[in-house]
Formats: C-alpha cells, structure tokens, sequence
C-alpha cells in the first residue's frame, strides 16, 4: 500500500480505502494522546531529538529502529531493481520531513513492527517497471553493464551482502503481532517477553518500501536527517568531472536533481533550496542546452526558470550560439522531452523583447 509514495507490510483494512484512513487519521489527530519518547520529542532541535535518540539506545541497545528498502540499479531491459537496504532512526527523520510523522505514527495499521535482520519478503517484486520509477535517467541508480558476460551481483541476495544482516538472514520479513510466533517458514524466532506469553521481534522495527527513490539518493537523504550535512555528485553533463574523492567521515555524495527531486515531495525547503543552488553553480555555456533540456529540468518550473535565465544571460556566447542550431533540429525531429517547444518560444519572446528595448529612443 502507498501513501505518498511510500509503502509498508502491512496492509490497511481492506474494505476502507487508504486515503479515508489518512483522512481520519488527521482528523483524529489532536484527540489522541500525544505519543511519548521520541516521538514526542521530534519538535525539538535537531541536536536535542539526536540526544534523546542516542539516549535511548543506551537502554534499547538499538539506535536504528526503520528499515527502508530502495532500488539501487537501471536495467538494460527497462526495469529498476536490486532493492537494498538502509537502517535510520525514525526520530530525526520525522525531524528532517513531516511528511514522516503520519508514516511513522504510532498505532497506525499500515506502519506493522517486524524484525530489522529479516531478509527481503519473497512475495514482494525485486523490480519495477521503469515507467512506475517516475524518473527513468535517475544518476543515483547505476546502470547494467553492456557486457553480460561479466560476472555481476545481479540478484538481491547477492547486493545484499554489501549491507550486513543479522544471524537470521534467512527469514522473511512479515508483520508480528503481539501473541504470534510464528515466522514466514514456520519457525518460532522471536523473543518471548518473560512472563508475559507475548513474544516480540528478536531486532523490532518498521520497514518502508521506497519505490521512487534511489538507494544512493536515501543514503546521502538519512545522513543529512543526521547531520544537517549534505554533498553534492558533479552533473552527468559535466563530463570532464569526476566525483571527488570523499574521506570516510564526510556525507555521502548524490545528484542534485535526485535530492532536489526528494525533498519537493517531502517539502523540506531548505534541502530543496541547497540542491538548486548546486544545480545552479553547475551550469556553463558547455551544458546548458543539454540542462535545459532534460526531462527533469522540464517537470520543475522552478529549475526551468532560472535555467532559462542562465540561457538568457549567455545567449550571446558564440561557443552557446553554435551549439543551438542542433538543439533545434533535435526539436523538430521530435527528440526532445514534452514542454521543449514552451522553452524555446519563451526564449525567442525574451529575444524579441530585448530587441525591442534596443529599438527605443
């Protein structure tokens, strides 16, 4: 089931429809009991509910209490896939975006507690079609080799290895309720709380399901939850770049768009705003046309604005002037993304319109 694109376990009442739920569940928002421990606390700065995160550890022994689930790889046959994991503390991500705090509410029916070391459940798709991805040239997913004679980790099993799992790496990941010990092959591997007859998972916590959102761009998004720290991959059209080596304490690095692209969904406006001033810093006469005229660059008015701008500004580089005529042909051949004709009749309306201040006495 998603909610604002995001998925979980455990699925809500069948004969209610999701958005029904969530309106309720706003609704009945302020008449709850306003929840304890760290999800009381996510109002807080971003160093005090850090604190109280770790504080909590110290007593639970578990700093990580979510597990998201994201692709990490664009398929040669048009699919995205190899779904890995990432480990957060939910507290300081309910603190980086609201949008968490309905995901996240306690006693919420969507939101099941299961085991963190769990494998990937077998009943759900390691894959997606890319059209479902919603932004099929993501830089942050890698690409399938040409050559398929090399040896690649392929298959989810094997991806997975780059992140540790728990001793149990073989279970299923289904939601446990209070009373149930039985896991997917048939096996009691939980823990029994003693006394009570109620067994609970051996490493509880929520798992989330992201089907829109690179694995590479959620590493670099929970860092930042962390951190307020974020670092930036150079743009694919600046090919005579390469990715600066980072030390192994500074923030993961990841695309611009993909970031910028996360936090319009979420509505973080200042992570919205640091990765457009990247973007920004990153334009020049060589790669402009080919910005301007991405798909992604195309969906975000925003982006599109102060690309334009930039073509605008420069439009009298001759390097920009003999890279045009080509730009146009791919127009009318029908190359470019939907929206492309808007922006170059946008352009030539600035052109005129400067060439009419000119005429002026």
């Amino acid at each position: 089931m998603d909610v604002g694109g995001v998925e979980h376990p455990q699925a809500l009442t069948p004969s209610v429809p999701a958005e029904e739920q969530k309106r309720k569940w706003m609704k009945n928002k302020a008449k709850r009991r306003k929840p304890s421990g760290l999800y009381a606390q996510h109002a807080g700065t971003r160093e005090q509910v850090s604190q109280l995160a770790m504080l909590t550890s110290i007593t639970s022994g578990t700093f990580e209490d979510v597990k998201f689930y994201t692709f990490s790889r664009r398929t040669r046959a048009g699919t995205i896939d190899s779904p890995l994991p990432l480990y957060g503390n939910s507290a300081l991500i309910r603190k980086a975006s609201s949008h968490f705090n309905f995901v996240f509410a306690q006693g919420f029916a969507e939101c099941g507690i299961v085991d963190l070391d769990a494998a990937y459940p077998q009943n759900r798709p390691s894959s997606i079609d890319m059209d479902d991805y919603s932004y099929a040239s993501d830089s942050d997913l890698d690409d399938e080799p040409e050559d398929s004679h090399v040896k690649l980790a392929t298959s989810f099993a094997e991806l997975s290895l780059e992140v540790p799992v728990g001793p149990s790496g073989g279970r299923h990941e289904e939601p446990i309720t209070e009373g149930d010990s039985s896991t997917a092959n048939g096996k009691s591997e939980n823990q029994s709380v003693s006394g009570t007859g109620v067994v609970r998972p051996a490493r509880p916590g929520r798992v989330v399901f992201l089907d829109d959102v690179a694995y590479r761009t959620w590493k670099a998004f929970i860092f930042y939850a962390y951190f307020d720290q974020i670092a930036f991959a150079p743009l694919k059209s600046q090919e005579q770049l390469a990715p600066e080596r980072a030390a192994p304490f500074d923030p993961p690095p990841c695309s611009p768009k993909s970031m910028y692209r996360l936090a319009e969904k979420y509505g973080i406006e200042a992570l919205k705003a640091k990765a457009a001033e990247d973007i920004k810093k990153k334009l020049s006469t060589e790669n402009i046309l080919t910005e301007l005229f991405s798909s992604f660059t195309l969906t975000h008015q925003e982006i599109e604005k102060m690309e334009l701008e930039f073509l605008h500004k420069h439009i009298g580089d001759a390097n920009l002037l003999s890279r045009l005529p080509k730009w146009f042909q791919y127009l009318a051949n029908g190359e470019l993304p939907d929206g492309a004709a808007n922006v170059f009749a946008t352009l030539v309306n600035k052109l005129v319109m400067d060439v009419g201040k000119l005429k002026r006495p």
